[in-house]
């Protein structure tokens, strides 16, 4: 608690305003985490429309935990999400986005700290692809799933040019299931995802291994995305915590209860 002390005219303004001042320090500030309601298992995982945890979400405890900062998981649709935060119907969030999404445009900062960082694979049970696709053509005529409406950045270009033969699912599990049963070539994904949901595949997964697609779609890092009109403190104060946990290692023991270090 402050301590004011003034004497002469102005004393009891000063009271008034050193109480006030001590208010702002002790109210506690909501910071509104926004959750997509479907497909971004183990990044988010989201059951009964209610926020169960995951990579992202438990990264986002961990920073404000032991704060004045007050975090409500407010789970969304993705485009009604989107849209809202675009119509600035929704301030003082916090979100995570990637430099290749970009999902949230001017209305979005990224922190400098990279939350993890995403791999793509392709996983396939065909024993005569190589370990690593070093290029698009080595994917040429193969059947490819995909999960709909997501962007595989050259090979998504490559199915709609139909240099490859894209086969959209609404479902990890439909796609693996696809691979394991030989209907599908391989499924392309981050292998954080894949192997997430590999962990309840109810088929034989006995088959599967991963091909390396790097040169196809290079690494990039998942960010902290923050709503720009947050204050320069806050984002300075998020930011400094984001590096105390990565060098204490918080941030990869958190990722590892999510993703295993090999196929399951």
């Amino acid at each position: 608690m402050a301590v004011c002390k003034r004497k002469g005219l102005f004393a009891g303004l000063a009271a008034v305003l050193c109480l006030a001042g001590a208010l702002r320090a002790d109210e506690t500030v909501t910071v509104r985490y926004l959750v997509v309601d479907a497909k971004t298992r183990p990044f988010q995982i989201v059951e009964d429309n209610q926020s169960r945890g995951g990579i992202v979400s438990d990264m986002v405890d961990a920073i404000f935990a032991g704060t004045d900062y007050e975090v409500t998981h407010q789970v969304l649709p993705v485009n009604r999400l989107r849209v809202q935060v675009h119509e600035n119907r929704i301030n003082h969030w916090v979100a995570f986005d990637a430099p290749v999404w970009n999902s949230f445009g001017v209305e979005g900062e990224m922190l400098a700290q990279p939350l993890f960082t995403t791999r793509h694979i392709l996983l396939t049970c065909r024993t005569d692809l190589p370990a690593r696709i070093t290029s698009i053509d080595q994917l040429k005529d193969l059947s490819v799933v995909m999960l709909r409406h997501f962007d595989y950045l050259a090979i998504s270009e490559a199915g709609e040019r139909g240099y490859l033969q894209a086969v959209p699912v609404d479902r990890f599990e439909a796609g693996l299931s696809l691979v394991q049963l030989g209907r599908a070539d391989g499924f392309v994904e981050m292998v954080s995802r894949l192997r997430h949901h590999l962990k309840a595949f109810p088929g034989n997964g006995d088959c599967f291994r991963e091909v390396d697609l790097g040169p196809i779609i290079p690494d990039y890092p998942i960010h902290l995305s923050v709503d720009r009109d947050w204050s320069d403190a806050f984002k300075n104060r998020v930011s400094k915590r984001l590096e105390e946990l990565a060098d204490a290692g918080e941030l990869d023991r958190i990722y590892r209860r999510y993703v295993p270090e090999s196929l399951p």
